[in-house]
């Protein structure tokens, strides 16, 4: 999907949330599929269409924003982002025992 707009600032990757969490890469991705059919793609997420934003991803991925490995990344509105953390705080208590 393709907003038409490449300003993406404020949004988040599932990278970004793994590593502010201390999780392994997939973490966030698999609260993100847990909770995404609660979600509006291009409000509460966008999927970065390699054909139309390769030049943006490839920027992120310097930066360090995505992992080299993205196909079609995914960012999250910060509020989506929010909940993706909360659910991953959860499941992490939750295998503490």
């Amino acid at each position: 999907m393709s907003s038409g707009t490449n300003d993406y600032s404020g949004w988040l990757s599932m990278r970004e949330l793994d590593e502010a969490a201390g999780l392994a890469k997939g973490s966030a991705f698999r609260a993100f599929k847990s909770m995404a059919g609660d979600l509006a793609e291009g409000t509460d997420y966008v999927v970065l269409d390699h054909r139309t934003a390769e030049g943006l991803a490839a920027s992120m991925t310097v930066q360090g924003r995505l992992y080299r490995s993205s196909i079609a990344p995914v960012l999250l509105s910060a509020a989506t982002a929010a909940r993706v953390r909360s659910l991953m705080t959860a499941s992490l208590g939750s295998d503490v025992r």
